[in-house]
């Protein structure tokens, strides 16, 4: 099946209409995706993100071990869902036959993965940021949408905008947060705790995105 192309704006999701008495907004909360149908909470009133906590991947794991450097640096490319795994594989060839299954494992969970952000956003193409600089500070993200994935040496901070209780997630994590294109955006940061670091985002690409 294929998905129409349309862009993600604040007006495409119907969720930031003050509601209750009086027109007060809704207090809004990050939630616990427990199965796949949780991702689509990212589109209910009061909730503006959504975390899933996994188990580390033991493949996925050996894989970074013998990984040569080149993997953990920075890199980023714009491209369609169906281009994504031939992109990944490009990046993370370790050169070597004994590793191309637990590489071929790690890129279809990367895959799959984006194929839920690509259900709530329908957008054409999207932005793919591999290890690169992520704030370490708590602030919301430009985009409308975007999902951080965490392998392995980073671990994410978010919280509420202002809000003294700040939650965390740490590699094997997945997370949705909505952007400053609504009002309603979640504030996060990120903590390497490693030297080998291994993480991505993923965001819509729209006009003008610099790569």
């Amino acid at each position: 099946m294929s998905l129409k192309p349309s862009a993600v704006t604040p007006a495409s999701m119907l969720n930031l209409r003050p509601r209750g008495d009086r027109g007060q907004p809704q207090k809004m909360m990050v939630i616990d995706c427990r199965t796949d149908q949780h991702w689509d909470k990212i589109h209910e009133p009061d909730v503006n993100g959504v975390v899933l906590r996994r188990r580390p991947i033991r493949a996925v794991e050996t894989f970074f071990n013998q990984a040569p450097d080149v993997v953990f640096q920075s890199h980023k490319f714009k491209a369609a869902h169906s281009r994504l795994r031939t992109e990944l594989n490009k990046w993370l060839s370790a050169g070597k036959d004994d590793e191309s299954l637990r590489q071929k494992f790690l890129v279809n969970d990367i895959a799959n993965h984006v194929r839920l952000l690509i259900k709530q956003t329908k957008s054409r193409d999207y932005v793919f940021r591999l290890n690169e600089p992520l704030p370490d500070s708590f602030e919301a993200d430009k985009s409308a949408l975007k999902m951080l994935i965490t392998y392995q040496g980073l671990e994410i901070d978010f919280r509420q905008p202002k809000d003294k209780d700040v939650r965390s997630i740490t590699p094997y994590g997945v997370a949705l947060f909505r952007g400053l294109s609504y009002p309603t955006a979640v504030e996060w940061q990120a903590r390497l705790t490693a030297e080998k670091a291994f993480y991505l985002t993923v965001e819509p690409a729209h006009r003008g995105i610099r790569l």
